[in-house]
């Protein structure tokens, strides 16, 4: 059988102008989590991460604390996250139109209120994955982005083969993204599972002899039982 440990990276710098980046609690969930591992017994054969800046540090840290059980690590962008900022700025103006200007929202409020702005770009977000029209070339399109992850994951398993134990670091959208396709979920319900994953958190996908994505199994979601151990619910967060 195959392990894909799908890991979240470490909490980054929410509200900050740069988020790509891991804050101190972010490095020390990600270096727990690599503790945990070493102290699980369970070698694993590969880590890979996305090549986004809070992907490769929170590999660092990890690697750090695995010491002398630490794998190989390589570098893959098949399992970057969506490009964030693209999307507000595609859906933004829609936002605006259909919700923002009715209710007095000014745009430049979006952004200096947390629960604002997750509920506008919770509207974002849906409006991508269903393709609303939008004036914003560069951004890629949800079914793309959901077939390179899909891709990524594929060659992975074909190149370890069907005996591997590999991590994965790397975003939340992508980690729902791999869910939608091994479970068959909607669009809404990858929106939801796209908000509840935690920061350094382990989600794992088992496959046996097949490697095709709807025949895998879901062995655990979301786990963050290193973290509470650790320091109780402190630890845990989401962004």
């Amino acid at each position: 059988m195959a392990v894909i440990h799908l890991i979240r990276h470490g909490q980054a710098s929410f509200g900050s102008e740069d988020y790509d980046r891991l804050s101190p609690l972010g490095r020390r969930q990600a270096g727990i989590l690599g503790k945990h591992l070493r102290s699980n017994g369970g070698a694993l054969d590969l880590l890979v991460s996305g090549s986004l800046r809070r992907h490769h540090d929170t590999a660092d840290e990890m690697l750090g604390a695995l010491g002398d059980r630490a794998p190989d690590r390589h570098v893959n962008d098949a399992f970057n996250e969506y490009d964030h900022v693209a999307v507000i700025r595609a859906y933004m103006p829609l936002f605006m139109d259909r919700i923002g200007g009715p209710r007095g929202i000014e745009e430049g409020t979006v952004f200096s209120d947390h629960k604002l702005f997750e509920f506008a770009f919770r509207f974002m977000l849906k409006a991508w994955m269903e393709h609303l029209p939008h004036q914003h070339g560069a951004l890629e399109d949800w079914r793309d982005f959901c077939r390179r992850v899909g891709d990524g994951l594929s060659a992975l398993l074909a190149d370890q083969g069907p005996k591997a134990h590999v991590a994965v670091v790397t975003s939340g959208g992508a980690i729902a993204a791999a869910l939608r396709a091994v479970l068959g979920l909607s669009n809404k319900r990858t929106l939801s599972m796209n908000w509840s994953i935690y920061n350094a958190s382990v989600t794992q996908l088992y496959y046996g002899r097949s490697a095709r994505h709807e025949d895998a199994l879901l062995l655990g979601f979301n786990n963050v039982a290193h973290l509470e151990l650790s320091g109780g619910r402190k630890l845990v967060t989401f962004r």
